[in-house]
């Protein structure tokens, strides 16, 4: 009797002449020898390549490349050092052109339909925030294995940040008592200018000589933060001290301006950010009569960019710091048609019965059962819903149409070019 445990290969194996024959939505290229998937990165749709197994499991086993056979038309090499480890660059050896074809294709597979990608007009350099780990003296990213690859720069960061990162780290090793564990940048384009944040578990004298250095190197520092806890993560360390400048700086959507705090929540592309909110205003067709339902609004972007052109907007955020930068970006833009409420989204929404339209833009996980219910069972006929998912959005999509909804129209918006990630947009009515 054939025993269905025995797995075709096993760890280390070299398996060659393998054809491409997807790319996953996570990145991978998909491979089918023996009719067993292997996942394995860097790989076009067509190209044969090598392999070798480096991790199995029951279902699937990852491999690394070790020599592409045929390359595709659709490859291009870019020189730039210390690209081709870094995870956030899964998309980098394929050609823009041939990356929103292949973008279209999958949320074709996803949702079995056609849905139109705008490109971006910025392939390089968008980014308006970073983050790297500090470790051995040298910026990190996470690569291959979720290991730490040492950095000089990024591709896909705004120049501004890439031309002060020498300077920071310089600063920084001058000063190692101050035990910085992680910077993340902020740019504001608007402004032309900069926004530093240190990570440390201390506070000390130290921190402060590096904020004076950096200041010293580039005028367009205008705010350096220090984020003070025993996190990895920035955003649970609550403790936060202004080393110089301003604790916030001011960027552009349209013609309104909002202020950008250490942990504000802030579309990472200036360059695709109006394409996504113009798509917003296309699907909704607000008129000055209608009301606005906000959901998950962060510090009030989309809601603020809408207030030209209806009548009212309640937004929902349940992060305290998001909350109050919204309140302090509808007085800084003089806006008297914009409120802002703070609650969990997870307990139950009382949805009143004058809103014309609810717009939702959730984190990566979606919607909980709970707001799509509520949304379900109002008398809201129109829904717009923005995700950087479009996984956990064609589910959701789906509970709508189970409860009645409609599927409209839907856009995606290449937001994060040379990675696997996309922003879709979708007009829900009843």
């Amino acid at each position: 009797m054939e025993d269905r445990n025995i797995l075709p290969f096993f760890k280390g194996q070299e398996i060659k002449n393998v054809e491409c024959i997807d790319i996953s939505n996570m990145g991978f290229g998909v491979l089918k020898p023996n009719n067993f998937t292997v996942f394995a990165k860097g790989l076009i749709i067509g190209e044969k390549a090598d392999l070798k197994i480096e991790k199995l499991s029951k279902n699937f086993a990852i491999a690394s490349v070790l020599n592409i056979i045929n390359k595709s038309v659709d490859r291009r090499e870019v020189t730039m050092p210390n690209t081709k480890a870094i995870n956030a660059y899964k998309y980098l050896h394929i050609n823009y052109p041939a990356q929103i074809k292949l973008k279209e294709k999958q949320l074709y597979d996803l949702f079995g339909y056609k849905i139109k990608v705008l490109a971006s007009d910025q392939e390089f350099h968008y980014r308006n925030k970073s983050s790297f780990t500090i470790s051995n003296g040298k910026y990190n990213m996470y690569g291959d294995n979720n290991k730490l690859v040492p950095v000089d720069q990024c591709i896909i960061s705004h120049k501004e940040i890439n031309k002060i990162m020498p300077y920071v780290l310089e600063a920084i090793n001058n000063n190692k008592k101050a035990k910085i564990k992680e910077v993340i940048f902020r740019y504001s384009q608007h402004q032309d200018a900069l926004m530093i944040i240190f990570v440390s578990e201390i506070d000390n004298y130290f921190a402060n000589k590096i904020a004076q250095e950096i200041v010293g190197y580039s005028s367009k520092v205008k705010s350096v933060i220090l984020n003070m806890g025993t996190s990895n993560n920035y955003l649970f360390n609550e403790t936060e001290k202004t080393l110089y400048g301003d604790d916030y700086i001011i960027d552009r959507i349209f013609n309104k301006l909002f202020k950008i705090t250490s942990k504000s929540f802030y579309q990472v592309n200036n360059y695709q950010t109006e394409k996504l909110y113009q798509t917003i205003l296309d699907f909704g067709k607000f008129t000055l009569e209608d009301n606005i339902l906000d959901l998950y609004c962060g510090v009030g972007s989309i809601a603020l960019t809408l207030s030209d052109y209806v009548n009212h907007i309640l937004g929902v955020e349940i992060l305290k710091e998001a909350v109050d930068s919204a309140r302090e970006n509808i007085e800084l833009n003089d806006i008297h048609n914009v409120d802002i409420i703070r609650q969990d989204l997870n307990d139950n929404l009382s949805i009143e019965d004058n809103i014309d339209c609810i717009i939702v833009d959730p984190p990566r996980s979606g919607l909980s059962q709970n707001i799509i219910k509520n949304i379900s069972n109002s008398k809201v006929n129109k829904l717009i819903y923005v995700s950087c998912n479009p996984t956990t959005q064609k589910r959701d999509i789906d509970l709508f149409i189970k409860a009645g909804y409609k599927l409209s129209k839907q856009q995606a918006v290449d937001m994060f070019s040379n990675t696997e990630h996309i922003e879709s947009v979708a007009l829900l009515e009843k």
